[in-house]
Parts: structure tokens; sequence; C-alpha cells
């Protein structure tokens, strides 16, 4: 990999802790072993990433407002003009910020094409509320599970979260979680100027026993390192590539059914303690184990042998795929239960997911209860488009050319994406009608807020 040695001038880091800034561009010295011909390979490199970027995700977005799109467009002149000067992990992060201008959920820099390419400390981080707590950690690192961060090489939470969050867009919790990315990176958090080595970095935990410190080195990029999202990695079923060497916060043995079995994107319970039956739903797409097809009529089954007073459709950990392939199944539901619709969300419910919160509550509003937290997205957001590819390198933008309405069903614009124009949702609101956050404290207890919620709701 090249590298080249840069610091940060005052315009990024004011852009880091989100102060005004007229510059996200980094200034850079070329280290010295690097050779005159593989600095003009990066240089060239990174110069056909800004014009690809520029035509292909610049141009074509339709989530940029006027003033983001001008801002955009003059950090991304500004950054070209340095290509060769910084390192390609410094321009893909920074190519990440000016895709995050748009302020859209969808359009996004994939941040874990940067982090396949970084290293990576042995711990992985979740966020509850707007905290950032170990989930997982390796055997040596397992007195650290479930505490909490404060701070990495002096920088504190609250900068680190300001940070992750100036490199994607959307609504805050959506964003927080994509910061695992930058925040269990030490070479990442050095190329934006939170970590002073790019090996290794000092992290601050509060633990029940009392702050600790602990210098994590980073895995270097590797097929064999753990790969995992922010979903999944709540889940204490082991990930592929752990084996024996990680631990969990979250004992398996007391983990609520929501978090068992990773492995199963779509699955029923009987849940007598509801009269009724509870179905997880995890993707609307098909999945490696089965397709979303197969998995409706498992549902359909199940409420025609079971024939439930009441139904909870878990749709935290949804994040999302094709909004057609669930939409029938959601909007004649009610039809099928005399009792009470539960819709359990969270920020993990996001895109597909969201529309088909939208479709259930709209076809019984008065006996659909949306139970948990906000969804990952506004009332109104821009999807619909395959990722672009960049030319050089791994990385990959995430782009969006159709608005989704979900306030006036489309009503008001003629750039919807067609789906929704057939087939409106107009709702004031999709924001939960009973709060019921999954704290640290109910995560590590193997406690579920969120079916909690519903139990005492029926009583």
């Amino acid at each position: 990999m090249l590298r080249v040695r840069q610091t940060l001038s005052g315009a990024m880091l004011a852009l880091a802790f989100g102060a005004c800034a007229a510059s996200p561009v980094p200034t850079s010295t070329a280290a010295p072993d690097i050779s005159a011909e593989a600095l003009a390979l990066l240089a060239d490199g990174q110069r056909q990433n800004a014009d690809a970027f520029r035509a292909n995700v610049l141009e074509r977005d339709k989530s940029y407002s006027v003033a983001a799109r001008a801002t955009a467009a003059g950090w991304l002149a500004l950054l070209q003009g340095k290509a060769g000067a910084i390192s390609q992990v410094a321009f893909d992060l920074e190519l990440a910020r000016i895709v995050a201008l748009a302020d859209n959920g969808h359009t996004h820099y994939n941040l874990g094409s940067i982090l396949s390419q970084a290293n990576r400390a042995p711990i992985r981080l979740a966020v509850f509320g707007e905290d950032f707590y170990v989930v997982r950690a390796t055997a040596t690192n397992q007195d650290l599970l479930g505490a909490k961060l404060l701070d990495i090489d002096g920088h504190t939470a609250s900068d680190l979260r300001k940070a992750g969050r100036s490199l994607w867009g959307g609504v805050d919790a959506w964003r927080d979680r994509a910061a695992y990315s930058l925040l269990e990176s030490p070479e990442l958090l050095n190329a934006l100027g939170l970590a002073t080595s790019k090996h290794a970095a000092r992290y601050t935990f509060a633990t029940a026993k009392g702050a600790v410190e602990r210098t994590l080195a980073g895995d270097p990029p590797s097929t064999a390192r753990p790969v995992s999202g922010p979903a999944q990695t709540l889940s204490p079923t082991p990930i592929p590539l752990e084996e024996t060497n990680w631990r969990t916060a979250l004992n398996a043995a007391r983990a609520p059914w929501a978090l068992q079995d990773w492995g199963k994107t779509f699955r029923w319970r009987d849940a007598p303690e509801i009269d009724g039956i509870v179905l997880d739903m995890r993707s609307t797409n098909n999945s490696a184990d089965m397709k979303i097809i197969d998995a409706l009529r498992m549902f359909n089954d199940a409420i025609d042998a079971k024939n439930p007073t009441n139904i909870v459709l878990d749709l935290r950990l949804n994040g999302g795929g094709n909004l057609l392939t669930a939409r029938q199944f959601a909007r004649t539901l009610p039809e099928r239960v005399p009792g009470r619709i539960f819709v359990l969300t969270g920020p993990g419910t996001f895109s597909a997911a969201i529309s088909t919160t939208g479709y259930l509550k709209q076809a019984a509003p008065d006996r659909v209860v949306i139970v948990g937290e906000p969804v990952g997205d506004r009332m109104m957001f821009w999807a619909e488009s395959p990722p672009f590819k960049l030319p050089v390198g791994s990385g990959s933008v995430n782009i969006a050319t159709e608005r989704h309405d979900y306030v006036d069903g489309c009503r008001a614009y003629s750039d919807c994406h067609r789906n929704v124009q057939l087939v409106p949702v107009a709702l004031p609101t999709l924001a939960p009608d009973i709060s019921a956050p999954w704290t640290i404290e109910a995560y590590l207890s193997g406690r579920d807020p969120g079916m909690e919620a519903v139990i005492a709701a029926l009583k």
C-alpha cells in the first residue's frame, strides 16, 4: 500500500468537530520513501476517482440541496488539487465527507470499502442512544465488554461522534450506526487527526470498576479478519472467522429471542404472553437462507394455523431491500388479525423497512401500534439507484435519484419513485406510539424493551 505522511489543516479539523469550515482538504507532505513513479500512480488514480465522482455522483444524485451541491463541488475541486499529496485513506475519507453533505441516508460513501483496506482494533462497538459501547472483543480484551467509550487519544466521545457524523448522511441515529467504521480503526482515526499514530490508538473506557485506558493496535487488512455490520454485531451468534478468540458482551444463553439465530433472516414464534405470535423480518429482500416469498408464505401459514389475536412484527434489524416484496403483506395484515398489530422499529429500520412500516400503519392506524425508537430516516428521503464503483481502488458510493414522500403521498412532486406514486403512503409521522429504546443496561441483562412495552400495553 502506498503511504504518505499527512498533517491536518485547521479547516479540516473544524469540519471534523462540527464547526464552520471552508474546506475539508488536509495539507500533506509525501513521505520520502515513496518513489516518483509510485507517487505519480497515486496522483493519477486520485484524479481519475475525482473526475468519475463528479460525473457519476455529484452530477447525478438528486438529494443535494442547491447550496450543498455548490459546496460539494468546491470541496471536490480543492481535494482534486491535492491528488498525490495525501494518502488514499485520507482521500477516500474526504470523498465520504463530500457525499455526506447531501444529508441523505441513502447517499453515502461505502465506509466498509475504506475499512476493509485499513487496520481495525480488536474490539467491536455498538451505539445505544448517543454513546458507544464495546459489544465484542478478543479474549485478551474481554474485560472491556460492556464498557462505554470515553475518548480516543484525548478526543472526547462528543468530538468523535461529530467526526463520525461528518462521514455519513441522514438522521443522527443512522449516522451513528456507521461510526464504528471510524472508531475501530487507528488508521482512519489518524487520517482525520483523531489519533497520533495510524498503527495504534489509546482508548479510554468507563467500566464498572472505573476508567480504563488501553492502547489498541490495529489488525492489518486480511481475509481472515471477522467482518460484521452494526446489526449482526449485536447478536451473540458467532460471526464467521471469530472462532474461539472472540467474546460477546451479551451472553448467548440469556439473549432475547430478537437477537438469537442471526443466520435466520425470517423467523416466527408463538407468543402466549401477547395472545399471539411474533414475526421477525430482518430484510425485505431474498436472503442467503430463504427467499422472501417463501418467508411471507411461512408467516401467512403461521397466522392461519395459530389464529392469533395480536401480532408483533419486528423490523428493528431490517435495513431494507425491495419495498414491493412485503407491501401487499403489510397492507392486508390487519384484515387477518382481530386485535392489535405492534411494529417494533429502531434506527436500523431503514429504506424498504420504513415503507413496510408505513403501509402497515396506514392500513389500520387505530390498531397498528409502533413501538421502540424512531426509524432510521426521515419521512421524506431520496433512494433508488445502484452504487457507483470508483474506477481506481475498491471505493463505492451509493447515490439516490428518486424521491420518497411518506407525508403527502408524493402528490406535490413529479420526481418520486414510481412505486410509491402508484401506491402512496401519507401519514403525519412514523414516530413510535410507545417509546421503548434499547438501552445498554437492557441489552447486557438480556431484556427486550420493545417486547416488554408490548406486553405492558396489552395489560
